[in-house]
């Protein structure tokens, strides 16, 4: 990534959280801090997440973790009802992550498989 795409990256982070319209994160590994991947809950009509792992990272079940811990801070937190995740349906690798972080799948909405996670109970 460039210089400029990562000042751009930041800047829409940092308006996200001043509009209240998501809540981007950075994975970090726990031991040197190192950036992992990227997580953001998307608050709008529905809440919404989405993540991404760096290819060196890939492979070490961070994406399932991050989602979890992302949707449970948003649905615990946030008070949200649901936390909706969606994939293209040839993307196996995402769809697992979606299932193994306890997403639910809800069906098709346009071209994306659409699941959601609730709070239990």
């Amino acid at each position: 990534m460039t210089p400029g795409r990562e000042a751009e990256s930041v800047a829409r982070a940092e308006e996200q959280w001043r509009s209240g319209t998501g809540a981007p994160f950075v994975i970090a590994d726990a031991g040197d801090d190192r950036a992992l991947g990227l997580v953001n809950l998307q608050l709008g009509e529905e809440a919404t997440i989405a993540v991404s792992v760096f290819p060196e990272a890939r492979g070490r079940g961070i994406a399932p973790r991050a989602l979890r811990l992302a949707a449970e801070w948003g649905l615990e937190d946030l008070g949200l009802e649901c936390v909706i995740a969606e994939a293209a349906p040839d993307n196996e690798a995402s769809i697992r992550a979606i299932e193994k972080a306890g997403f639910e799948r809800d069906g098709v909405r346009g071209d994306r498989v659409r699941f959601s996670l609730r709070l239990a109970g």
